[in-house]
Parts: C-alpha cells; sequence; structure tokens
C-alpha cells in the first residue's frame, strides 16, 4: 500500500474518535492533591531558605562590640589626716604681762609620728588640784592672733595641720587673754582637744605670775582663741 493510501486511512479512523471536552472527576481529584502537596513542599522550601539566608547574612554581618563598664575600685582613696587626739599632743603655756592682766599663748605641739589636725576652738579648764574652778570664772571667745594683727589667712585654716614630731609645722598654737585673779593659788590649765581628752598645761603659765586682782566681787576672765598654725 502506497503512502498517499495510508495517510488518507489514518485521516478517516482520527475522524471517527470522539474529542473528550471534560476531565474525570476521579482524575480532577488527583490532580488536586498534587498540585496542594507541591504548594506545600515548594513554600517549606522557600521559608527554610529564607531563614538560612537570615542566618547567613547575620553569621557575615558586623557584630557589634559589646560594652564594657569601666572597672570601679572597691577601695576608697586617702582622705586627708585624721583629727588630734590627745595622747598625740603635749601642751606649753607662755604667758606675758599687761596693763592689769596677761596674754600669751598655749602651744600644742605634735608628740606622735603621724599627720593630724586641730579645727574649732577648744575649751580650756582651770584646777585647783583635782577640782575644776566653776565659780568666778567666765570664759570668752576672742579672735585668732593672725586676726588680730590683720595679717594674712594661714592656708587650710580653720584646719590647722600638724605634721609629724620634728617636721617644721608640728606645733599649733591657741590665743590666751586673762585678767582679775584673786585667788591665793595658781591654778593649773587644761586643754580639752575636740572629739577627744584633755591635754594638761605642763609650765609655762605661771611665767608672768597671775595677773591682778582689780575687783574680787568680779569673776576672772579668760579669753581663748581658735586653733592656729604657730608662726
Amino acid at each position: 500500500m502506497d503512502d498517499k493510501r495510508l495517510r488518507q486511512l489514518f485521516g478517516d479512523m482520527a475522524d471517527e474518535m470522539s474529542t473528550h471536552r471534560t476531565v474525570p472527576s476521579a482524575l480532577e481529584k488527583r490532580v488536586r492533591r498534587r498540585l496542594a502537596l507541591n504548594s506545600a513542599v515548594v513554600g517549606t522550601f522557600v521559608i527554610a531558605f529564607g531563614l538560612g539566608a537570615f542566618a547567613t547574612v547575620r553569621a557575615i554581618s558586623p557584630t557589634k562590640a559589646p560594652t564594657i563598664a569601666p572597672a570601679t575600685s572597691s577601695t576608697t582613696g586617702a582622705t586627708g589626716p585624721k583629727p588630734c587626739s590627745n595622747g598625740q599632743l603635749r601642751a606649753v603655756g607662755s604667758i606675758s604681762g599687761a596693763a592689769g592682766s596677761r596674754i600669751g599663748y598655749i602651744e600644742l605641739r605634735n608628740y606622735s609620728a603621724t599627720t593630724c589636725t586641730l579645727t574649732g576652738t577648744p575649751e580650756i579648764a582651770l584646777y585647783h588640784g583635782t577640782q575644776r574652778i566653776n565659780e568666778k570664772l567666765v570664759f570668752e571667745r576672742t579672735v585668732a592672733q593672725w586676726q588680730a594683727d590683720a595679717a594674712p589667712k594661714p592656708a587650710g585654716w580653720p584646719v590647722v595641720t600638724l605634721g609629724k614630731m620634728g617636721s617644721t609645722n608640728d606645733v599649733a598654737r591657741v590665743r590666751i587673754g586673762w585678767s582679775n585673779w584673786c585667788q591665793d593659788f595658781f591654778p593649773l590649765w587644761r586643754v580639752f582637744i575636740p572629739g577627744s581628752g584633755s591635754v594638761d598645761v605642763i609650765n609655762g603659765m605661771d611665767s608672768a605670775g597671775a595677773p591682778p586682782c582689780n575687783g574680787p566681787p568680779l569673776p576672772s576672765t579668760v579669753q581663748v582663741g581658735p586653733f592656729e598654725p604657730a608662726r
């Protein structure tokens, strides 16, 4: 059979076959399940890919350096010399005569190996033996000697720093004025150190003798100045 005859035969057979324009329901369900499965797989792949890419970017991106708090010391710095105690000090008087009175100072020297400070105006007491004198005795405050002389204020005043024993600044002074002593004995002088105990003035207060009695009914008056450097 020649080629022409064959082509005609195949054409007639094709015309006799019916054309299917609808898809069977069973086939349609299988196709839908396959599409849904493929979509889920693709979606999972996309999410996994995105997370991997994000992690990769985080890994290769520069990281911010951690902030390190500055170190702090658990110890405090030096706070300077501590106040003098009575055990560190020795007191000596220096009194001279004036018209109807006595004037001078009490010198407090640091006899320790530690620098210390004195501040303010000390309490002064007079004793007859072991008995403190409280009757007919008045204490008044007065200015420092540098103020009376209109001199420049000492550095650091009213704090007076006493260097250790043997240094050039191991002495402080207290200005004293004394008048109208009508007793028949010479008193013991005692200086009370702020925040500590007392120091006896061991000598020097009687170098000029007691002031004259200007009026027996009147009290004896002691003027006391603040601590100041010895000049």
